[in-house]
């Protein structure tokens, strides 16, 4: 066993764990859903999350080629998909057992977190970057991972309903558009 294929049974199932975090959360609401509020951002949000983790762990197989593995280069792996699960974490809301649920409540009470940690994930990604291959490439990946850098840091800090309801649907249709780029050229 080569050291990639050793260190991926980490890697996969910590993304593993954060799927499962986001598809339990749906199957909870499903089965909550007469006690549910809906807040249709949240869910949009969600799906989000699951393409989001199934293209970190997609690209994490270009690592594959990396003979020469340090704890560095681990380390700034790790510290990525401990973030990536924590946001994952963030994206569905626990759903009590009875009582009212109020989506909208919940997302805003978390909302700080899941796109501060949003913006880490960039911040996360540039640090990889540079950790495992010695550079960051300044192409289109890197405009796209700063502009969504951006809007994460304004959505951390803002409690606009309006910015919100629009960034959900925005960022649908850009990281669809940006994971269709991606697909391209693997």
């Amino acid at each position: 066993m080569d050291t990639f294929n050793y260190l991926s049974v980490l890697f996969s199932v910590i993304m593993g764990l954060a799927l499962t975090q986001i598809l339990q959360g749906l199957r909870a609401l499903m089965l909550a859903r007469i006690r549910v509020v809906i807040y249709w951002p949240a869910l949009i949000w969600a799906a989000l999350m699951i393409l989001l983790v199934a293209q970190a762990w997609w690209g994490m197989f270009g690592m594959r080629e990396f003979r020469e593995w340090n704890f560095a280069m681990y380390a700034v792996v790790v510290f990525q998909i401990t973030i990536i699960y924590l946001v994952s974490g963030l994206a569905m809301p626990d759903i009590p057992a009875a009582g009212t649920v109020d989506m909208r409540a919940i997302y805003f009470a978390h909302s700080r977190w899941f796109f501060g940690l949003l913006a880490l994930t960039v911040v996360s990604t540039f640090l990889k970057d540079f950790i495992t291959t010695g550079r960051i490439d300044l192409g289109g990946n890197t405009y796209f991972l700063g502009f969504y850098f951006a809007i994460s840091i304004i959505a951390a800090v803002t409690k606009s309903r309006w910015y919100h309801a629009i960034l959900a649907p925005f960022s649908a249709a850009i990281i669809l558009v940006y994971t269709a780029l991606l697909s391209a050229r693997l």
